[in-house]
């Protein structure tokens, strides 16, 4: 039982999008750490030390976040956000993308082709 004496009553733990305040599964948002300089840095992969900061997976969340300067309120110090951050997230996401589907075809997971497929 956790804490209060309340049942679990979610499989997946739940966090607070500073940019659209909504609550949300963790993968359906992204992280963001505290880097080296205070500089606000993408953590795709949750594995990075430090408070984390969490914005929803979209582009019009994360453009609303950089513009407005939520990632000092959510990080509780003043931290550097750079201008290009959502340039930056996607790139980091495609090429996430790119080695997971690699990944995936390198195990015989993953085919082309159409031949292939209809088999």
């Amino acid at each position: 039982m956790p804490r209060g004496g309340r049942t679990k009553t979610r499989e997946v733990s739940e966090r607070r999008c500073i940019a659209t305040g909504a609550s949300q599964p963790k993968p359906g948002l992204i992280r963001f750490a505290i880097g080296p300089g205070n500089a606000v840095v993408p953590d795709l992969a949750e594995k990075l030390p430090g408070r984390g900061i969490w914005v929803s997976a979209e582009r019009a969340a994360l453009t609303r976040a950089v513009k407005k300067n939520l990632f000092p309120r959510g990080a509780k110090a003043p931290v550097v956000t750079p201008p290009d951050l959502v340039a930056e997230v996607e790139a980091l996401l495609a090429h996430r993308l790119i080695s997971l589907v690699s990944l995936a075809r390198k195990a015989g997971q993953a085919l082309a082709g159409a031949e292939k497929v209809k088999s």
